[in-house]
């Protein structure tokens, strides 16, 4: 492909795809700077893909992958830093509230506080959940199968409902999901 043909599909993806493609990366990596160091990085991948003459059949899911691929090599190279400091120092660097994945879209505010609960991969499919992509788009992204992507998700709308109530309550979220179980098991 062209440089000016492959500049527009860029330009037009960008802006169509870009403020998805931001928000799955911000929820992945919880950082707003990262976020858009990986949604830039898979657009000048694609950009560069687009000139050499490869054809990319789905750009949207090839920079999805991509930011998940250059997600996960940050977190393995973070955790090898953190592995080689001292004691001390790793204490410093530990993810601590500032660090907590927060959603993107306004609707979501509330929930801000209790996405810190999530495990990673919790946090990943209710992002890409959130962005409307259906159970088999979101296991093809994540190398999963749709029935686990529907249980990781229920787990993790559980988990916010659990921690949602307990605040609105006041009762400890552990009080919570032991009543819960003990309901389930009766």
């Amino acid at each position: 492909m062209k440089r000016p043909e492959a500049s527009a599909l860029i330009e037009s993806l960008f802006e169509s795809w870009g403020p998805s493609l931001f928000r799955y990366a911000y929820g992945a990596s919880g950082s707003r700077a990262m976020a858009d160091d990986l949604v830039q990085e898979a657009f000048m991948a694609l950009y560069r893909e687009l000139l050499s003459g490869k054809k990319i059949g789905n750009p949207r899911a090839w920079t999805l992958t991509v930011v998940r691929y250059q997600n996960s090599s940050h977190e393995r190279s973070q955790r090898r830093h953190r592995e080689h400091l001292q004691p001390s120092e790793a204490l410093d660097t530990m993810p601590g509230a500032d660090l907590a994945v927060e959603p993107a879209e306004p609707e979501f505010e509330d929930l801000k506080p209790f996405f810190s609960l999530l495990s990673k991969r919790e946090r990943e499919v209710l992002c890409l959940r959130i962005e409307a992509l259906k159970y088999r788009e979101i296991g093809l992204h994540l190398g999963i199968s749709p029935k686990s992507v529907a249980t990781i998700l229920m787990r993790a709308l559980g988990k916010l409902q659990t921690a949602v109530i307990a605040a609105s309550t006041g009762e400890s979220t552990s009080s919570l999901r032991d009543h819960n179980v003990s309901k389930t098991l009766q």
